[in-house]
């Protein structure tokens, strides 16, 4: 019978030792995967503002690298607004998370912070979610789409009344 009791706990120390290298390997995986998932986030988030960036400076009738008639005054629409952009006549095109936000903000009765946007979008609310969603909100803002009522608390903006993901909103 000993020999049996033996193998038993032989067996058992083998599985237990299986299962600590595979909770090690798994750990490993999370942090691997914890790294990756911010990496897309970063450059997500650049691709979106170099996107917003190249739509601005090149409108769509405007040959490459010349400013359209007019535009004399392109590159300084913040000044004198405290850093934020003045309301553009025409909206730039919503993709994406852009677009989802400002459809979710237009569809909600109240303002909502970047934590319930990111939340209500089902993505994780974990801080570089939620940062990178405010991030995107400001942009809004600066874009037109959205208004800042207080501090962190995002709405649709006044003059919108109508949403269309191509940029031209209706306005009032």
């Amino acid at each position: 019978m000993t020999s049996l009791l033996t193998k038993l706990e032989r067996a058992e120390e083998s599985a237990r030792q299986e299962c600590a290298e595979l909770s090690g390997q798994m750990q490993e995986l999370q942090e691997r995967l914890a790294r990756a998932e911010r990496r897309l986030e970063r450059l997500s988030i650049a691709r979106e503002e170099l996107t917003a960036l190249e739509a601005a400076d090149e409108p769509a009738d405007a040959e490459p690298g010349k400013p359209a008639e007019g535009d004399q005054d392109a590159g300084r629409s913040g000044q004198g607004t405290g850093g934020r952009a003045e309301v553009p006549q025409e909206r730039p095109v919503l993709r994406g998370l852009r677009k989802d936000a400002v459809v979710l903000l237009a569809s909600s009765d109240k303002p909502l912070r970047a934590r319930d946007v990111v939340r209500a979008l089902g993505q994780q609310d974990v801080r570089g979610q939620v940062e990178g969603m405010r991030t995107r909100l400001k942009r809004l803002v600066d874009d037109g789409w959205l208004a800042e009522r207080e501090q962190g608390l995002f709405t649709i903006a006044s003059g919108v009344n109508g949403f269309a993901g191509e940029g031209g909103a209706a306005t009032s």
